[in-house]
């Protein structure tokens, strides 16, 4: 999502090439930053991943969307994992899209660990854009998922592409664009994961690193 790295400034978030970088991560470009295993999920039709059960309803406006394309596993705890990991990028684009944005959002509550970096650093990124009166618009492209349970079953892993070229950092209410996406700009996410109440995946921790990750 057109993250700054969260550790971002207003200015940045104002001037900066915009995209969702994530905290506590390098994002400088690299041709060897390929995603080990990608492409060897079979590819899916691309369609937004569906919310768990019990998880809090989540609802983007029109002019954002978010596509995951593969992420599909045979296996249930896999799956779980999976479905968490994208429901806290929709979470996260939810709260920031909001009016104002929210870092209080109960959906990025509910998919990032409390006390934890991946928290603290969301809800500043999230309190970032309200600060500089700011919002999102666009499409970003999830793929390439490689998806890891540990064998306590508590803990995981989750590296995947995310193409944001067609996203926009814009000024609310008149709509003037502050930062946008390059062509082929891409970002290569490393999220960890521990089980919260109730056996929800949560994120703990995440980096980012912006370069390369094709299939």
């Amino acid at each position: 999502m057109v993250r700054q790295f969260r550790s971002t400034t207003l200015a940045a978030v104002a001037a900066a090439v915009l995209l969702v970088s994530a905290c506590g991560g390098d994002d400088s470009a690299s041709s060897d930053d390929k995603i080990e295993g990608a492409g060897k999920s079979s590819p899916a039709e691309s369609s937004p991943a569906p919310p768990p059960a019990d998880g809090p309803e989540i609802e983007l406006p029109e002019n954002v969307e978010l596509v995951f394309e593969g992420w599909e596993s045979d296996d249930a705890a896999e799956q779980a994992l999976l479905d968490s990991g994208a429901q806290s990028e929709r979470a996260t684009y939810e709260a920031i899209t909001q009016d104002p944005p929210n870092p209080d959002s109960e959906a990025v509550a509910y998919y990032h660990a409390k006390g934890t970096g991946a928290w603290t650093d969301t809800q500043k990124w999230i309190g970032d854009f309200k600060d500089a009166n700011a919002t999102v618009k666009g499409k970003v492209s999830f793929r390439s998922p490689v998806v890891e349970v540990h064998d306590n079953g508590l803990t995981g892993s989750l590296r995947y592409c995310a193409d944001e070229s067609e996203v926009k950092t814009v000024e609310r209410g008149s709509g003037k664009v502050l930062s946008a996406a390059k062509p082929g700009d891409v970002v290569q996410y490393s999220l960890m994961l521990q089980k919260g109440d109730g056996d929800v995946w949560q994120v703990a921790d995440v980096n980012g690193k912006r370069g390369s990750c094709d299939e």
